[in-house]
């Protein structure tokens, strides 16, 4: 957070950013307090059912709205309030009476501040998720620190050609195609240079160019919504999945993901292109640049080198194990069933060992969030916690009990509008997934609904952030470059969140009955 002077005393810097944290640090504190000691609320009737909010439960979700205020607030780094969050848990009661499975399949109840904590640590950080992102983190470096992302970028407009409508058109499609598999900011981090480039080429200027707008939009649009194409695409995903697993009993695959992912993306680049261009109409016709000079750079990269052959055959075999998993795990009746995790992990391995050494130790390590992975690894015991203490299911039937009596479409639609509003507070998709797929998968289990049919349009929606430049890191990188304001971005991602909440719905209401995955 940036600092202001505000003013000095004896030499010691006060700071207008210091004040608002501190009091922001004390609100939370405060709104802590007032939960913990407020009475019990009201016992809800479900069917036969009463669902009870206990002191676990509501303590529970007094940590979870102090870390949701913080996070809005950003008074501490993300992970940071995860973590305090977490270690909280066991030394206030949370995990006392929580029942686990233990190591020899029996159900034991968590008793005490020392097994409570290691419950905890086993249920976030010993959560194969953790190896499932950096395992991704480490495909996305391959494209980082190689040249496959510019030589494939500078291939589509060699085939697209200069035409400024073709070249949005174009950052959208890469930015889909290759988020399917690695981090969005990866992809932003590729696509933006030469974005960039292309701008200052045709003379665009900052803030006034329809065209630099809409080319520097869609440079963070199209990896948002390749995304969620497949469950490699965005963290919220795989969150959605394990939860799904270990709540619901169910188990989505990589090509149940893909199923309804892949045509809703398809379907949403399209609308996305149109939307930007008539908001955005480009003031050029053609980019000052010819399919010569195209080719010229990509001379000037050179061939594809050792690495990037070995990335894109890493990547190929990964793609292929995700793909074709079920049919590998039934041809050998089980004997090889691999866990979308270990593939991950696998590829990330594969790029450090000869004969191709795409990444070695220095870029490795840069190529991991580590920040994102703490922040994952205490998310998801925030996550599994809320749901073990009951707070997750009351919370649903409190707030979203109503609208179980929706027609199916409109469920649906409900359920994608309110992970919409949700996530204009929220600046990271992983904390979004953490807070609403638990709460969704109770409210299912409460109303006897399949989960899917709750889980599946919040997950595709939870990534998908593009009214508030701040609602993820993937939109503040193109907003670095000064193309565009905070007032185009939000006035034409109204828009499109519009349009996105009516098309995810469609996908999901048509596609949902007719793949098998989940019946009205």
């Amino acid at each position: 957070m940036t600092e202001t002077k505000i003013g000095r005393d004896g030499g010691n810097g006060v700071t207008q950013g210091t004040v608002r944290q501190n009091l922001y640090l004390a609100l939370g504190a405060g709104l802590f307090l007032l939960i913990y000691y407020l009475p019990p609320p009201p016992t809800l009737i479900v069917g036969q059912d009463a669902v009870v909010l206990t002191q676990a439960g509501k303590i529970c979700l007094g940590l979870l709205l102090v870390a949701i205020f913080y996070w809005i607030t950003e008074v501490l780094p993300f992970h940071v309030t995860a973590l305090c969050a977490l270690l909280l848990m066991p030394i206030l009661g949370v995990t006392d009476g929580v029942r686990v499975l233990a190591a020899d399949g029996t159900v034991t109840q968590i008793a005490g501040v020392a097994q409570g904590y290691k419950e905890i640590v086993r249920m976030s950080f010993g959560n194969d998720l953790i190896l499932f992102f950096i395992g991704i983190f480490l495909l996305s470096g391959a494209f980082t620190y190689t040249k496959l992302g510019t030589w494939m970028t500078l291939k589509m407009l060699q085939i697209l050609g200069v035409s400024t409508r073709r070249v949005i058109l174009g950052f959208l499609i890469m930015g889909a195609l290759i988020s399917m598999w690695v981090s969005d900011m990866g992809v932003v981090s590729i696509l933006l240079p030469i974005g960039v480039s292309i701008l200052r080429q045709a003379k665009c200027e900052p803030l006034k160019s329809n065209f630099g707008k809409a080319l520097m939009i869609s440079s963070c649009w199209g990896p948002v919504i390749g995304g969620i194409a497949t469950p490699a695409g965005c963290a919220p995903n795989p969150i959605a999945i394990s939860f799904m697993q270990s709540f619901a009993g169910m188990r989505i695959t990589f090509i149940d993901w893909m199923i309804i992912g892949v045509p809703a993306a398809l379907v949403l680049i399209p609308f996305g292109w149109i939307v930007l261009l008539l908001m955005f109409p480009p003031e050029i016709k053609e980019l000052p640049l010819t399919r010569e000079e195209i080719r010229g750079r990509l001379r000037e990269l050179g061939g594809l080198s050792k690495p990037e052959v070995g990335t894109i055959l890493i990547f190929s075999l990964v793609i292929f194990l995700w793909v074709f998993n079920p049919l590998i795990s039934s041809l050998s009746h089980g004997i090889i069933d691999l866990p979308i995790s270990y593939v991950a992990i696998l590829g990330g391995m594969l790029l450090f060992l000869p004969p191709f050494r795409v990444l070695n130790q220095d870029t490795g390590g840069r190529a991991i969030s580590w920040d994102s992975i703490l922040l994952l690894m205490a998310s998801l015991g925030l996550g599994m916690m809320t749901y073990h203490t009951g707070a997750a299911k009351w919370v649903a039937v409190f707030f979203l009990g109503g609208i179980t009596s929706f027609g199916p479409v409109l469920l649906i639609f409900v359920v994608v509008l309110v992970v919409i509003f949700i996530k204009l507070f929220l600046a990271s998709n992983t904390v979004t997934g953490i807070i609403i797929v638990p709460i969704l998968i109770s409210l299912a289990a409460s109303f006897d609904i399949n989960p899917w049919m709750l889980v599946a349009p919040a997950a595709f929606t939870a990534s998908l952030g593009i009214i508030l430049v701040t609602q993820t890191p993937t939109n503040i990188i193109p907003y670095t470059s000064g193309y565009f304001s905070i007032v185009d971005f939000a006035k034409v991602g109204l828009v499109m969140s519009v349009i996105m909440a009516v098309l995810v719905t469609a996908v999901i209401a048509v596609i949902g009955p007719i793949s098998g995955i989940y019946a009205y």
